[in-house]
C-alpha cells in the first residue's frame, strides 16, 4: 500500500477511534498455534456462537493469511480497576472494537480493496440477546475472533510492538486485526 494511502488510513482511524492504537503488520508473520484453537474448546461460547468454533469454515488459515499483502492491528485499552463494572466493560469493549473494524473494512471497500477482512477479539457480542438459534442474526456484520483462526495474538502482536499482558488487573486490551490485498490500480 502506498504511503499516502497508509497515511490516509491512519487519519481515518484517528477520526473514528481516536483512542485506538493502529499498528501495521505483515500477515505472513502471524504465529499460528493449534493450542490457541484448543482454548476455544474450553470457552463457554464454544458451539453457541455462529462466529466461533466449531462453526468456522474449514479454511487453511495460515494459507489464507499469506494471500493478504498487509494488515493492521487495532488495539483499544480499557480501565478495569472497578471490578463491579468488569463484565460490562468486557462486553462494551468488544463491541467498540467490532464497530471500528467494520468501519475500517468499509474504508477499504471504498478504496478499491473488496477482499479486506477483519477479526475481532473474543466472541461476537453484537446481539444483545445472544446468537440466533438457527443462524447468525447479523451475518454481514458479525466477525470471528482472531484467536479462533489459531493466531497466537500475544506472540504475533509482540512482533509489531504491542505488549499484551495477562492477567488484566487494571487494563483490558482488545486487539483486532484487519487484513487486505493491495488494490489493483
Amino acid at each position: 500500500m502506498e504511503m499516502t494511502l497508509k497515511k490516509e488510513l491512519l487519519e481515518f482511524c484517528k477520526e473514528i477511534a481516536p483512542e485506538a492504537e493502529c499498528v501495521f503488520m505483515d500477515p505472513k508473520q502471524a504465529v499460528f498455534e493449534e493450542c490457541v484453537k484448543m482454548n476455544c474448546f474450553y470457552c463457554g461460547k464454544y458451539g453457541r456462537n455462529w462466529r466461533c468454533p466449531p462453526n468456522l469454515p474449514d479454511i487453511d488459515y495460515p494459507k489464507m493469511f499469506s494471500e493478504y499483502d498487509e494488515g493492521m492491528f487495532v488495539a483499544f485499552t480499557f480501565d478495569v480497576t472497578n471490578k463491579a463494572q468488569y463484565e460490562s466493560v468486557r462486553n462494551e469493549s468488544s463491541v467498540t472494537l467490532h464497530k471500528a473494524l467494520l468501519q475500517i473494512e468499509k474504508w477499504f471497500y471504498d478504496h478499491n480493496s473488496s477482499t479486506a477482512i477483519s477479526f475481532g477479539a473474543g466472541s461476537c457480542k453484537l446481539c444483545k440477546g445472544g446468537c440466533g438459534k438457527e443462524r447468525c442474526n447479523n451475518p454481514y456484520m458479525s466477525r470471528s475472533p482472531l484467536e479462533a483462526t489459531g493466531v497466537n495474538i500475544v506472540k504475533t502482536a509482540a512482533k509489531f510492538g504491542i505488549d499484551i499482558k495477562f492477567p488484566t488487573p487494571e487494563k483490558l486490551m482488545r486487539v483486532g486485526l484487519v487484513l487486505w490485498q493491495d488494490p489493483i490500480l
